[in-house]
């Protein structure tokens, strides 16, 4: 089993493989635990993976932040 740790945008995240071209993978933002699931053969796509969906979470944060008023 290879277990991968690395960090994207400041996020800490784990891509674990659990059999052949199955990878768990998990990260944090805001004390949220975000858990899943890809299918992917190399583990580098995997990871890229991972970082699309760090990206997708931090922009839905965003865009629910109220804005401060000017």
């Amino acid at each position: 089993m290879k277990k991968l740790i690395d960090r994207h945008r400041d996020i800490q995240y784990t891509v674990t493989n659990i059999e052949p071209d199955l990878w768990s993978w998990s990260f944090e933002i805001n004390g949220k635990i975000k858990r899943g699931t890809t299918r992917a053969r190399l583990d580098l796509l995997a990871q890229r993976r991972v970082c699309t969906i760090i990206d997708r979470e931090l922009k839905s944060l965003a865009r629910s932040k109220p804005r401060e008023p000017d």
